[in-house]
C-alpha cells in the first residue's frame, strides 16, 4: 500500500544527519523539480546536470511517492536523493494547483527560482500553470491542460483524431447512430493504458462500465489498425529542436487490452515518406495546442493507407525506458536537455547512430520472488529507487543486452497485463543502426527467468515467500 504524507504539504524530515542548506545554497539559482519517486528514479542525472549549471534542485514529490520509501533512499548515502537538504524537499498529498502553490510559496519568496521542471504525468497541469504564471519556460497552461485530456486533444486537432463519440451520463453514446465497430473504450484522463479496452460491438460496452468511476469522461472511438509509434520532441518557444520516432509493441493482438510491451528507438522499417508523415502530424498537433517549451510525447497509429491518427499526447518526458533508449541511440543526455529547456537555453541534440530496444517479458502468475539472468545485470529499479545509468556505446559496437529492469517489488502479485502498472520485467538492449535486433532480443529474453511463488489461500504474501 502507498504511504501518503500526513499533511497536504510537508517539508521533508527523516531525522537523519543531513546538514541544513547553508546560506550560499539559498542564494544560488534554483529549479523546482515536480515529480514522484517512481518517475524521478530514472531522471537522477538531473542532479548532476543541475550541479554543472550552478542551480539547486528543489523537489516536490506527489502522492504516488510512499513516504517510507523516500525516507529510506534519503538515509542511503549512496543514493542521489540523499544529497538535497531537508528544506529542499516537499511531499504533498495531492496534485492540485492549490497544494502545489502552498508547497512552493516559501521557495518563491526566499529563493531565486529560475526554472520549473515537471517530470511525470500527474502534475502536468499544475506545473504548466505555475511556470506560465512565473513567466518561466514551460509547455504553457493551455497545452498542459489539453495534454491531460484525450477529449480536448480530439477537439484541438480534429484532422488527426479518430472518429469518436462521448458516452453521456447514462453511459450511452451521445452521438446518434454510433455504429463504428470494432471500437475502443477509453477514459479521457487516465494514463498508462489504464481502462483502455477493445470492444467488438455494442453489447460489449455495458459489462465494462462498472470498471469506471461515475464521473469519468468515457470516449468510444473507432479502432484504428496499423503500427503504433510515439514521437518524442524537444521544443523551445514553439520551435521543434529535435524529434525522434519510437516504434511500439502492444499485447492487443492476444487480449482486449492495449498495454505497451516494447519500444524501439529509432523506429525501424519506416520509409522516409512515412517518417515525414509522422513528424508532420506531430508538429501539427504541437501547433494546435500552442506548445511552448519542454519535451512532448505523442502517440500515433499509421494505417496501411498511411493515414496518421493521434492516439494521445503528453506534455512531459516519455515513460518506461524511452529516454534511456534515446540516450543509447544518440548519445544525448536528455536529462540535461530537459533542464536546459526549463532554464531557457538551447540543449545539445544529436541524430541516432544506434538502435535501442526495451522489451517487456510475460510473467508467471503468482507472487514475485526473484528475477535471475545469465550474463545480464538485474536491477530492481522499484526497490532501489534508481535506474542504472546505461552509458552509450561507440557507433559500431556489437549488439548487446545492457540490463534487466524489474519495476515491481518482491512479494507483488503478478497478474494480467491489463495496463502498464501490471508489467514487471523488461530487457534493454541496443546495436548498430543496420543490425537485426531480433536475434539479440530473443537471446537476451531467453536468459531471463522470473520466479513466482504460489500462495495457498490462507497464506499472506510474506508467508508465501519464506
Amino acid at each position: 500500500p502507498r504511504t501518503r504524507p500526513r499533511e497536504a504539504m510537508t517539508t521533508f524530515r527523516d531525522n537523519g544527519a543531513r546538514p541544513a542548506a547553508d546560506a550560499a545554497d539559498t542564494h544560488r539559482p534554483a529549479v523546482i523539480v515536480i515529480t514522484d519517486l517512481v518517475v524521478v528514479a530514472k531522471h537522477l542525472r538531473l542532479l548532476e546536470a543541475a550541479g554543472r549549471r550552478g542551480v539547486t534542485p528543489l523537489f516536490v514529490f506527489g502522492p504516488e511517492t510512499p513516504g517510507d520509501e523516500l525516507a529510506r533512499h534519503r538515509r542511503d548515502p549512496r543514493h542521489p536523493l540523499s544529497r538535497p537538504a531537508d528544506e529542499d524537499l516537499r511531499h504533498v498529498a495531492d496534485t492540485s494547483l492549490d497544494t502545489l502553490l502552498r508547497a512552493v510559496a516559501p521557495w518563491l519568496r526566499d529563493r531565486p527560482v529560475r526554472a520549473v521542471l515537471n517530470v511525470g504525468e500527474v502534475f502536468v497541469e499544475a506545473a504548466g500553470a505555475l511556470a506560465q504564471s512565473l513567466g518561466l519556460p514551460g509547455p504553457g497552461a493551455h497545452a498542459a491542460r489539453v495534454c491531460r485530456n484525450k477529449l480536448l486533444q480530439r477537439l484541438a486537432a480534429p484532422a488527426l483524431a479518430p472518429r469518436w463519440t462521448l458516452l453521456d451520463p447514462a453511459r450511452t453514446p451521445a452521438a446518434d447512430g454510433w455504429e463504428t465497430y470494432p471500437a475502443v473504450l477509453k477514459p479521457a484522463s487516465r494514463m498508462s493504458s489504464s481502462g483502455v479496452r477493445a470492444v467488438a460491438g455494442p453489447d460489449a460496452v455495458p459489462p465494462l462500465l462498472p470498471d469506471y468511476g461515475p464521473d469519468e469522461l468515457l470516449l468510444l472511438e473507432e479502432r484504428i489498425t496499423g503500427r503504433e509509434f510515439s514521437v518524442e520532441t524537444l521544443v523551445r518557444d514553439g520551435a521543434v529542436l529535435w524529434a525522434g520516432i519510437t516504434a511500439k509493441d502492444t499485447n492487443e493482438s492476444a487480449t482486449s487490452f492495449f498495454t505497451e510491451t516494447g519500444h524501439t528507438s529509432p523506429a525501424p522499417h519506416l520509409t522516409p515518406a512515412q517518417e515525414k508523415l509522422l513528424l508532420d502530424a506531430n508538429a501539427e498537433f504541437l501547433r494546435a495546442v500552442r506548445f511552448g517549451t519542454g519535451m512532448s510525447h505523442a502517440e500515433f497509429r499509421l494505417t496501411a493507407e498511411d493515414r496518421v491518427v493521434l492516439m494521445e499526447a503528453a506534455a512531459r518526458p516519455p515513460g518506461d525506458a524511452i529516454t534511456r533508449l534515446w540516450r543509447l541511440a544518440t548519445g544525448m543526455d536528455l536529462d540535461a536537455a530537459l533542464l536546459d529547456l526549463a532554464l531557457g537555453t538551447e540543449p545539445s541534440t544529436a541524430p541516432p547512430r544506434r538502435r535501442a530496444r526495451q522489451v517487456y517479458l510475460d510473467h508467471p502468475r503468482g507472487l514475485l520472488a526473484d528475477v535471475t539472468a545469465e550474463d545480464v545485470p538485474v536491477h530492481w529499479v522499484g526497490e532501489q529507487g534508481r535506474w542504472p545509468d546505461l552509458p552509450p556505446l561507440v557507433q559500431d559496437a556489437p549488439a548487446r543486452a545492457h540490463a534487466v529492469l524489474v519495476s515491481r517489488s518482491r512479494g507483488d502479485l503478478l497478474g494480467d497485463l491489463s495496463d502498464s502498472q501490471g508489467r514487471s520485467v523488461s530487457v534493454v538492449l541496443d546495436g548498430p543502426l543496420d543490425s537485426d535486433l531480433g536475434t539479440t532480443t530473443r537471446d537476451a529474453t531467453a536468459r531471463v527467468t522470473i520466479h513466482a511463488a504460489q500462495p495457498s489461500p490462507a497464506e499472506t504474501p510474506e508467508e508465501a515467500l519464506r
